[in-house]
């Protein structure tokens, strides 16, 4: 496969593009229509990561490198939704206070854990030994291919998400989201469905977390940093926090200029790309979530349109 046509930067600013749209995605279910303010995206998606790379690493597996990688990824995405079960239980009848410290709390463990339990995780020093379930030729083929198939992931979260909006399952999840107290006194099992919604959605954010750390083969610490929550967080708001394209359009305005037009093709200093461009794009990220929210609360693509919805479903 011959890509010397495609530069090698462009695939890492739009694979970053597509992990962020991901979980923006999975963010829009739990925030966009049932409210939960989940601040701990980065720990879901850093304990899938890390989950998968030491059960695939750490192990000495009697079968091809194809079986284990995807029973490695099965691990991670497990490990992701049972801690988001085990997370959704204890927060779903908080305040929107306590769902923020909850999640942050969580985010802060898988941190330390991944930190600290150096025998597993490599502790700062960070996980090697992360490979590709194949090889096609050469570093920027794999790397282009993988790009190709975790599109192709991300492309069905999306149907999803889209299937959703259109289901009875997406009408209660409104509900909830819009008054969960009239919704138990109509009989919906909101508990429940916040629970499964949490546990479903932070699993994957831990197979997003899984797929990113093979394209990374290294796994350290940095890679939990808060600007993964930060980065979703703010590309769903600037889309448009109600509409299941938001997380997309929003996804591809900030990492796409970022991670490809700055990274990539601006004529900026070298000593820039160690700590200033990093530490920039969190201020900016930060300040254009405060102003969205001051001045287009609703995002871009604004609240949600229900009247195609509404007509095909009641004639």
């Amino acid at each position: 496969m011959n890509l010397d046509w495609l530069d090698a930067f462009l695939i890492s600013g739009l694979f970053s593009v597509v992990v962020i749209v991901g979980l923006g995605l999975l963010l829009h279910l739990q925030l966009g229509l049932t409210r939960i303010a989940n601040f701990g995206v980065v720990g879901f998606f850093g304990i899938g990561m890390y989950s998968f790379g030491v059960l695939f690493t750490k192990v000495d597996w009697p079968f091809g490198d194809l079986w284990a990688f995807l029973i490695s990824l099965a691990f991670g995405t497990l490990v992701a939704g049972l801690s988001g079960l085990l997370v959704g239980w204890l927060i779903a009848d908080l305040d929107e206070d306590g769902v923020l410290v909850g999640t942050l709390g969580f985010a802060t463990a898988v941190f330390i854990l991944a930190t600290t339990e150096q025998d597993l995780t490599g502790g700062a020093l960070g996980l090697g030994g992360l490979k590709f379930p194949y090889d096609v030729g050469t570093v920027k083929a794999d790397e282009f291919l993988w790009l190709v198939i975790v599109s192709i992931v991300v492309a069905l979260i999306f149907l999803y998400v889209w299937w959703v909006h259109r289901t009875p399952y997406g009408r209660l999840l409104i509900a909830i989201g819009g008054n969960e107290p009239l919704a138990k006194s109509l009989g919906k099992p909101a508990f429940r469905t916040k629970l499964w919604l949490f546990a479903v959605g932070s699993a994957g954010m831990g197979l997003i977390g899984a797929l990113f750390g093979v394209m990374e083969r290294f796994l350290a610490p940095e890679n939990l940093g808060i600007d993964v929550t930060l980065a979703a967080m703010v590309a769903l708001v600037l889309g448009g926090t109600a509409r299941a394209w938001g997380a997309v359009i929003g996804g591809f305005l900030i990492i796409g200029f970022f991670d490809i037009i700055v990274q990539s093709y601006l004529p900026l200093p070298k000593e820039w790309y160690g700590q200033a461009i990093p530490n920039i794009k969190e201020i900016v990220f930060g300040a254009l979530l405060i102003v969205v929210l001051l001045f287009r609360p609703l995002g871009i693509l604004g609240d949600m349109r229900r009247d195609k919805l509404m007509r095909r479903v009641h004639g």
